[in-house]
C-alpha cells in the first residue's frame, strides 16, 4: 500500500493512502482529517486523499508508518 505526508503550508499537511485499513480507522476515530479528495478506478474508491492541522503531523504520521516527504 501506497502512503504519503506532505506540507502543504506552515498549518497544515496533507496526507495520502491506499491502505483500506487506514482509510477506516480515520472514519471511525479521527474526524478532524478533512477529505480533499478521492481516487477512483471503474468507479471504485482506491485510495484517499487528506488534510490535517500540522499538530496532528505525529498522528498521522503514526498511522500511516512513513515521515514527511521534504519537497
Amino acid at each position: 500500500m501506497d502512503n504519503a505526508i506532505w506540507k502543504l503550508n506552515n498549518s497544515e499537511h496533507a496526507i495520502y493512502t491506499e491502505d483500506p485499513e487506514v482509510m477506516r480507522k480515520i472514519r471511525r476515530s479521527r474526524p478532524d482529517f478533512i477529505e480533499m479528495a478521492t481516487y477512483e478506478k471503474d468507479g471504485v474508491i482506491y485510495a484517499r486523499q487528506y488534510r490535517i492541522d500540522s499538530k496532528r503531523k505525529r498522528s498521522a504520521r503514526h498511522l500511516l508508518g512513513v515521515n514527511v516527504q521534504k519537497t
